[in-house]
């Protein structure tokens, strides 16, 4: 017997609208219940995380390394730091750990850093002096910015400059002092079988920089002047000083003169 469906009557449809629907509905249902696991999940993730960075013993700091000090003296740099064991290593303020160790005289800069999972290193580059200033407080030690940072007797016997401290004779040193900033400019320009003999120099104004070297022999060197100019009058300076002499005039390179 052959058999057939029944055609629609006139005018009616198979109602789909309705299935369409519950399939719709459905996927959004499971899209909600995925995005409630997954926030779920995740907020999980975040107090494991919180619990072993803040508040558990897993990430502590177990040591804070010192590198780079040399006459500033390590106490002084673990007491600034102000760092304990047992802190959580995450939880450490570096920026804060950093401006306080800065805030040391004899400290030029520094660097902190996590070290995962126990260390805090605090990377410390040091002041150098290179010239030495008369203050109320006695003699102090002056470096290449004109900044006079710390008392001279602070240098320990075991590192010494490499170079003589010369004394600085300003009215006022500062690192913005022009009279400083000459005088300092030219230091740096000197060779060093010069910088040697350097014993003392001094600046009323920035245009008139007199160098005093072993031998109570003086050098006027005049204004700083360029870098081209520094290095002009610098190479002048040696051949000159092997004459004899008291007094040496640089302050025209091209015609420099010496009073026996």
């Amino acid at each position: 017997m052959t058999t057939r469906q029944a055609a629609p009557a006139a005018g009616h449809f198979p109602d789909t609208s309705k299935g369409a629907g519950e399939r719709a509905r459905y996927r959004r249902r499971r899209r909600l219940a995925l995005a409630v696991v997954v926030l779920v999940v995740a907020a999980g993730l975040a107090a494991v995380v919180r619990y072993v960075l803040v508040s558990s013993s897993l990430l502590v700091v177990e040591h804070v390394e010192v590198t780079g000090t040399a006459v500033v003296p390590l106490a002084d740099v673990l007491g600034a730091a102000g760092v304990t064991t047992g802190t959580p290593l995450y939880s450490v303020p570096v920026a804060d750990v950093a401006a306080r160790v800065a805030s040391l005289p004899g400290v030029a800069s520094v660097e902190v850093s996590r070290d995962w999972p126990d260390t805090l290193r605090l990377q410390v580059t040091e002041r150098v002096a290179v010239a030495i200033t008369a203050t109320a407080q006695g003699p102090w030690l002056v470096d290449d910015s004109g900044l006079a940072y710390a008392p001279a007797a602070s240098i320990p016997a075991p590192a010494p400059p490499a170079l003589p401290l010369p004394t600085l004779v300003i009215a006022q040193v500062a690192p913005q002092d022009t009279a400083t900033k000459a005088a300092l400019a030219v230091l740096a320009a000197l060779p060093e079988g010069v910088h040697r003999e350097l014993q003392k120099i001094e600046a009323d104004t920035p245009s008139m920089v007199v160098l005093t070297l072993s031998g109570n022999r003086q050098v006027r060197w005049g204004p700083a002047g360029s870098a081209e100019e520094l290095a002009r009058k610098a190479a002048v300076l040696t051949p000159l000083l092997s004459q004899r002499g008291s007094v040496y005039d640089v302050t025209s390179p091209d015609l420099p003169t010496i009073r026996r």
